[in-house]
Formats: C-alpha cells, sequence, structure tokens
C-alpha cells in the first residue's frame, strides 16, 4: 500500500498556479470561484479568507460565487458558519470550480458538522499536483524512493522556490511522512525563498524538524505512564522484549477508526512473535472512547491521553500516527502504513532467525 500525501490533502487542495508567473488564461487577471455545496446546510452565506481580505457572499440553490483579485497565489480559506472547520486552498487569478461536501459527525459526545473540499478545477496546478502525486505514486514501493524523491525535489524546489506547495510539501515531509532525513530536509529548506513562502507551512516544517533529534528512527520512545480503560497506569516497561505499535487516535476521527481493522489483522498475523499494539486516545469523552473500542473489538491495551500531554510533547498534530518500536523500545518506523509495517515486522523476524 503507497502512503497517502496526508498534510498536502490535509491543509490545502491543491490548486495554486505556479506563483508569480503567468500559468493559467494570460487574458484572466482576476478570479472566479464556482462553488456547489453537498449535504443538509443551513447556512445562507459562504465566506472567503485570502491575505488580510475577507468577503462574504450568499448561498442559492446551494451554489455561491466569489469574484475578486490577488496579486500572487495565496491560501484561502472557504468558511460556512455551521461548521468547526474551514477547509483550504489554493488562491489565484482563474476561473475556479470548487465542490463542497458537509457532513456531520461525533465529537466527544457532541454532533458537529464538518466540511471538507472535493475537488477543484480549472487551475494550472490541478495539473501540478497531478504530476506529483503520479510520480509519487509510481515510485514510492522502490527501495531507492528516498534518493528518487529528494532528486525530484531538489529540481522542483529550484524551479518552484516561492510557490507554497513547496512549502507545503517540505511541511508535510517533515511533520506527518518521515521519507527523507534531516539533512535532505534542512538541504531543500535551504532552497527555497522564505520570504514569500505562507507562514503556516513553515510553522509546521519546524515543528517537524524538531522531532527529528528526540523522536526519529534510532532514538528512544518517550518513558511514559497513562491510563487505561479501568484506570491502571500503562507504561513501556511492561512490553520490554516485544516489538510494539504505539497507535495515536481518537474515537471520533474516522480515518483512525478505519485503520482499525488492518490493526487487527496485524495482531492477529503476528501474535506469536512477540507483537504488541497500544493505543493511545486524544478523547475527551470517555465514554465515547470506550464504546468505540468495544465496537471496533481493540483487544490490546488502549490508554487515555484527555489533555495531549503526551502527544504536544512529541509534536503530534494529527492522527491517526504511530510509531514502531523494537524489543529495547527503540523507533524503527514513523507514521508506517499497515503494509509498511507488516514488512518491517517481517524482515525483523527473518533477521532473527
Amino acid at each position: 500500500m503507497i502512503k497517502s500525501i496526508k498534510l498536502l490533502l490535509l491543509l490545502a487542495t491543491l490548486n495554486a498556479s505556479l506563483y508569480g508567473q503567468n500559468t493559467s488564461d494570460p487574458t484572466i487577471k482576476t478570479f472566479t470561484i464556482k462553488g456547489n455545496v453537498k449535504g443538509e446546510i443551513t447556512d445562507n452565506f459562504a465566506y472567503l479568507y485570502y491575505g488580510d481580505i475577507e468577503d462574504s457572499v450568499k448561498i442559492e440553490n446551494k451554489q455561491f460565487e466569489f469574484k475578486g483579485f490577488t496579486k500572487d497565489t495565496v491560501v484561502a480559506k472557504i468558511y460556512l458558519p455551521s461548521a468547526v472547520n474551514a477547509p483550504q486552498f489554493y488562491l489565484e487569478n482563474s476561473a475556479i470550480n470548487i465542490s463542497i461536501s458537509v457532513d456531520k459527525a461525533l465529537k466527544d459526545g457532541k454532533s458537529i458538522q464538518t466540511m471538507h473540499i472535493d475537488s477543484v478545477k480549472g487551475s494550472y496546478s490541478s495539473e501540478l499536483q497531478k504530476e506529483y502525486l503520479n510520480f509519487y505514486q509510481a515510485n514510492a514501493g522502490k527501495k531507492d524512493f528516498n534518493k528518487l524523491l529528494y532528486q525530484k525535489l531538489t529540481v522542483f524546489f529550484n524551479s518552484h522556490r516561492s510557490h507554497p506547495f513547496s512549502g507545503a510539501i517540505l511541511a508535510e515531509l517533515a511533520l506527518i511522512n518521515p521519507i527523507l532525513d534531516k539533512q535532505q530536509l534542512t538541504g531543500l529548506y535551504s532552497i527555497l525563498d522564505i520570504l514569500r513562502q505562507d507562514s503556516q507551512y513553515l510553522k509546521l516544517y519546524k515543528r517537524g524538524i524538531e522531532k527529528f533529534d528526540t523522536y526519529a528512527v534510532g532514538k528512544p520512545f518517550l518513558d511514559f505512564k497513562l491510563p487505561d480503560q479501568n484506570g491502571n497506569l500503562v507504561g513501556l516497561e511492561k512490553y520490554k522484549g516485544k516489538k510494539v505499535l504505539i497507535d495515536f487516535w481518537a474515537s471520533w476521527c474516522a480515518p483512525c477508526r478505519k485503520k482499525n481493522p488492518e490493526l487487527i489483522g496485524l495482531k492477529q498475523q503476528f501474535a506469536s512473535d512477540d507483537f504488541e499494539i497500544i493505543g493511545i486516545s486524544r478523547d475527551k469523552n470517555k465514554k465515547q472512547w470506550l464504546a468505540a473500542i468495544a465496537k471496533d473489538q481493540l483487544n490490546w491495551a488502549n490508554l487515555l491521553d484527555q489533555d495531549q500531554k503526551m502527544e504536544n510533547k512529541m509534536g503530534i498534530d494529527n492522527i491517526p500516527y504511530n510509531y514502531l518500536l523494537d524489543e529495547k523500545g527503540i523507533i524503527i518506523g514513523v507514521n508506517l502504513s499497515a503494509e509498511e509495517i507488516r514488512k518491517t515486522v517481517s524482515d525483523s523476524l527473518k533477521n532473527k532467525s
């Protein structure tokens, strides 16, 4: 399974033109955003934020339209008052069509409304995004992917030093998808025109790069003690001599719940090979947490970090997130897919035999 490019999809639908260059229709000097909303909404207005500008338009028949001008490609947000989040995308002077979905979810025992961007069409960067994702997917399974990705991004960053897409890629690789090492990341960072990069991506990159010194592959995992379902404090000392997957999740996190069957499969596959899983939840609502454990049949140690003290100390912003540890508690993998965990554990067992 190829690991998804998580932060890029989380933070922005990548629809920007090349920063500071005329990459779409040269006759277009303004932008038009035509949007449509799927799902049940009660909102009468949609809001657009970019730079220091705030704009609003009336929603009619679940459709809206913004018009304006932006000097450069910028990170923008579409917002509906009833939703708890505001999806981000790259705004350029172009004719853009955005499809948005609104869904209801349960978080900490309360019903909330979330929104996400399904698609963005009409800009050059949708092609730029497609080209990068195609490269990633075509090469991610290769043994020398680390080298290939670094070579690809070196060329890309030199061509697009000021483009916020470059900053988004770098932040994702530093914070969530640690394919490249610290030296490679800092080398790519040095190529960027920092003064024209989006500040949120630079902050995320810096948060991620700080973890490389403390919680990277080859480093010991954080010593911790957290309560289980019965209030008993559990730490890593109980699992010395076993490989351990530390899985950060929450009951309201749909991607987390979707991965649980894969984790159950891993637990079953390596049941006789000293492999254990520790689930650490950031749930505020204990009843909801316990119900999710029972419903998903999570038959491993489940611990609760309600105040996210552990996650904050380790710099974990997004879930699901995981660490794979060896028998001595040393990190051997960070944020791996189920297939990557399976391969790493299997290879380790072969080396022991």
